[in-house]
């Protein structure tokens, strides 16, 4: 019978989890042995000098997790554990590192005004408190989708109805749902080489294979995409990642012919094209099919923040009756708060407001970046795509100015990405900038001596 000194022990605990943990560890160890009665609850409580219902606590967590048995009019009894050897010692678990962080990754740190955001949110709280108690609509909150309808429809030609429209958090769940509408039907996803890498993942963990076409500066190389059986094809044609090239009306015009000859599908991924320094945003390629044949993807990580993780896809008419019919095999993965929040920003004319601002914004580190590579490599760098999106796209034309930017990254906590290129072309280094500050680009990027 446990002792009452024992109880003493761990003075931070309460009476009936000492009580639990003592006869747990006599039945881990073997010590209580199958069919081993407990001492009733009466003299337990007496021989220790508690109450009865300390004791009842502890073998009622005890009954619970199955460490006990309770026999009518006979008592509780310790249960046969099948032998099972439990290992005391304690498994050997490194601390976990924290992660890396960067200081040209997410988005500038004044682009969004938190004020503003704030405001929109306390406003949720207020006038949609009734709504805030369950997960909400499967596709995402009709406010939301209204909101997001206007603004495709508005600034890329999307042409769709808020119907169409599934958020969820992030691409790639949003990917993953569309594997799940297209099934066995896809033969083959062709991708962009270089291209998305999460994307490519995505597709195939479902089993899906992939075949890789290279892009050039027209965009994807649509005689390469002729093929036998249906299939999808992944692409970024307003703004090619990580190239940045645009896909030219005569390719797009080919693409869609493709797809229509072929009933494939094509995903349009749209994250970031919004942000052009020399011409207006080119249209969208679903707008061009009138959604025919393409699933238009759209994030506001880059044009909002990645902190609220809000993503969302416009369906063709086709997919949407699938979804419809299947919709409840999935989960709402946004938060309904954040979306609700980010639908009432919209509608007051905030995230309009926001996109001007930051335009601008990023247009001037898109200059700065340019200039103080030019200066500092020279003839050693060609700068591809540079006249928007959010990263530079870098050829660089020596080992030894390739060295010297991949050292002063990586001594700055600056990410960037080795892509790479043919024989002919050597590697590409990708140089995203939009959490860089314009004092961090001139202190980083300005300091030294050509190495030319």
């Amino acid at each position: 019978m446990i002792d009452a000194f024992m109880l003493k022990d761990q003075s931070d605990k309460h009476l009936y989890l000492r009580i639990y943990e003592y006869y747990k560890e006599q039945i881990l160890t073997g010590a209580m042995t199958k069919g081993e009665k407990l001492p009733s609850i009466r003299a337990l409580a007496k021989a220790i000098h508690v109450s009865k219902i300390t004791v009842e606590g502890a073998y009622s967590q005890l009954l619970a997790e199955g460490y006990i048995e309770n026999r009518p009019r006979q008592g509780y009894f310790a249960v046969d554990l099948f032998g099972y050897e439990f290992s005391k010692e304690a498994p050997k678990v490194e601390e976990p590192e924290e992660e890396r962080r960067y200081v040209n990754t997410g988005v500038d740190q004044t682009s969004l005004d938190l004020g503003t955001w704030r405001r929109m949110y306390t406003n949720v709280l207020k006038d949609y408190a009734e709504l805030l108690h369950d997960a909400g609509s499967l596709k995402g909150e009709l406010l939301l989708r209204q909101q997001i309808k206007e603004f495709i429809a508005k600034s890329r030609g999307v042409v769709c109805n808020a119907n169409q429209i599934v958020i969820g958090s992030g691409s790639q769940y949003l990917l993953g749902i569309l594997c799940g509408l297209m099934g066995r039907e896809i033969r083959e996803v062709i991708v962009e080489d270089p291209g998305f890498v999460q994307a490519r993942n995505t597709f195939e963990d479902h089993g899906f294979p992939i075949r890789a076409i290279p892009v050039d500066e027209e965009g994807i190389q649509t005689d390469l995409m002729e093929g036998a059986g249906r299939c999808l094809a992944y692409l970024s044609p307003s703004h090619q990642y990580p190239t940045g090239s645009v896909m030219t009306i005569r390719r797009r015009l080919e693409v869609l012919q493709w797809a229509k000859r072929r009933q494939a599908l094509i995903v349009e991924d749209d994250y970031d094209s919004i942000f052009r320094y020399e011409t207006e945003p080119i249209p969208s390629l679903q707008g061009l099919d009138e959604g025919r044949h393409v699933v238009y993807l759209g994030s506001f990580s880059k044009l909002l923040t990645p902190a609220i993780r809000i993503s969302y896809m416009v369906l063709t008419e086709e997919l949407l009756e699938k979804y419809e019919a299947t919709k409840h095999r999935y989960t709402q993965t946004a938060s309904r708060l954040e979306q609700l929040t980010l639908g009432y920003y919209m509608k007051e004319g905030h995230f309009e407001r926001h996109l001007r601002r930051a335009n601008k914004m990023y247009h001037k580190k898109n200059e700065l970046l340019k200039e103080l590579l030019q200066q500092r490599f020279g003839d050693a760098i060609q700068i591809i795509g540079g006249n928007s999106g959010l990263h530079l796209m870098l050829q660089m034309k020596t080992e030894q100015a390739a060295e010297k930017l991949l050292v002063t990254c990586r001594n700055n906590a600056i990410q960037v990405e080795v892509i790479p290129g043919s024989d002919d072309n050597g590697d590409h280094i990708l140089l995203p900038y939009s959490g860089m500050s314009l004092d961090a680009m001139k202190a980083i990027f300005g300091q030294g001596h050509s190495v030319v």
